[in-house]
Order: structure tokens, then sequence, then C-alpha cells
């Protein structure tokens, strides 16, 4: 009795695999597929760039303080900081000595059966 509701959810299980699925590769354009990938720039071109928008370009505003929204430089800047804060971290050894030490160790199992 207790194998029909195992049963039934096995088949269930199998028979979504038959399912037809929407085309996920229709969702890219043959633009998009022919076109090349972006290039990396340095991020002095990328300061120059949003530098020199034109004010109207900009999303106007005339708040100012912890709400308004920084300018592209500024935020481009922030975003490099952290970046590199994220770098500097990753950077180093990943365990000290002393895990070194205790993982090249002798490991000896003890014959308890005596």
């Amino acid at each position: 009795m207790a194998m029909r509701p195992l049963l039934a959810i096995a088949a269930a299980a199998v028979l979504s695999g038959c399912g037809s699925y929407p085309q996920f590769d229709a969702a890219v354009s043959d633009e998009a597929r022919r076109s090349a990938y972006p290039a990396l720039v340095p991020v002095e071109n990328l300061r120059a760039t949003a530098a020199a928008r034109a004010p109207s370009d900009r999303i106007a505003t005339t708040a100012t303080g912890p709400g308004a929204p920084a300018s592209p430089t500024a935020e481009i800047d922030a975003r490099a900081a952290r970046l590199k804060a994220r770098a500097s971290g990753l950077r180093g050894d990943v365990i000290d000595d002393a895990d070194k030490d205790r993982l090249n160790q002798k490991i000896e199992i003890e014959d308890d059966e005596g």
C-alpha cells in the first residue's frame, strides 16, 4: 500500500521530463549573437566619458545630502575602491602555517579489536 504514493511520485517525476519547454535561445536576438564582446577599457576612459557628458544627459536634481545621487565619476571611484578592497582580501595564504602543519601530519588509526 505504501508503494503506490512512491510509484505515483516517481511516475510524475519521469513524465515531467517529457514536457516541452520554451526555447531559451530564442530570447537572444540574432543581432546580439553576431555582435562582438564588449571591450574592456581602463577606468580613466570611463571617468573621462562620465565627466564629459552634458548636464542634460544626467538625472536632473537639486537635492544634496545622503539621499542625493552621486556623480558618475564618484560612483566609478567608489566601485573601484570596493573592488580593490575585495581583491586585497583575496590575496595571501588561505590557511596559516599551523593549519598546514596540522593537515600534513600523518593520521594514525589505532586498532581497537586487539
